[in-house]
């Protein structure tokens, strides 16, 4: 029995539909977005996006797991959707979530344009949802707000992305992750960053996370 499709999230990007396509299926502009920097993701970028997708461009990506990107002209914009199989549970889905966070990273690369190869920070740990965004800066510039993700760009322009596995206003722990993505650092002041972050983090939400996107 094939499972129905549902649309789980959609968002507006302000770029051509040709260009967020590009952003989709070239390995090259995949890595300025997706995910963190770690040891194996230009492998996952392949099994994900190369090998284990069926493209029918410029308007559907079909990936593996059964859910696929949509993306329709809105004028100069482009609307992009995620639907996935039903499995009729509205609470915390992996999966989307963690796409939502993905697009919403595509979004700040196509509207923002930074220059310059992709540097992540990732960290992870147990927190409530306010404990976790009592670790965002307080004078960050909302980009996004939704039940279990706030992403903000902070004053130097980098943008971090808060995720736990419960609603943020629950007062329940659940594991918890931050990614800190800027563009175009040099390996010195990359590993400042991370330094900065993991520090940060561990103070704000002990005991000490797990840190990764060393690499280039």
């Amino acid at each position: 029995m094939i499972e129905p499709e549902v649309r789980a999230l959609e968002i507006a990007v302000d770029a051509p539909v040709e260009r967020v396509w590009a952003a989709l299926s070239e390995p090259a502009e995949i890595r300025r977005w997706f995910g963190w920097e770690y040891e194996g993701l230009d492998e996952e970028i392949q099994e994900i996006f190369l090998d284990g997708a069926e493209r029918f461009p410029p308007g559907r990506l079909a990936l593996a797991d059964g859910s696929a990107l949509l993306l329709a002209a809105d004028g100069t914009r482009t609307l992009v959707q995620l639907v996935v199989p039903s499995d009729g549970d509205d609470g915390f889905n992996v999966i989307v979530e963690g796409w939502r966070a993905f697009l919403e990273q595509l979004r700040f690369l196509l509207e923002r344009r930074p220059t310059g190869p992709r540097r992540t920070v990732y960290l992870t740990g147990a927190a409530t949802g306010g404990q976790l965004l009592a670790a965002l800066p307080a004078g960050g510039s909302p980009w996004h707000d939704s039940r279990y993700l706030r992403m903000v760009v902070d004053d130097a322009g980098h943008l971090l992305a808060a995720l736990a596995e419960r609603p943020l206003d629950s007062a329940e722990v659940s594991p918890v992750s931050l990614t800190v993505t800027s563009y175009g650092l040099d390996d010195a002041a990359a590993a400042r960053l991370r330094d900065e972050w993991g520090a940060h983090w561990q103070a704000a939400l002990p005991p000490a996370p797990s840190v990764g996107g060393s690499g280039e």
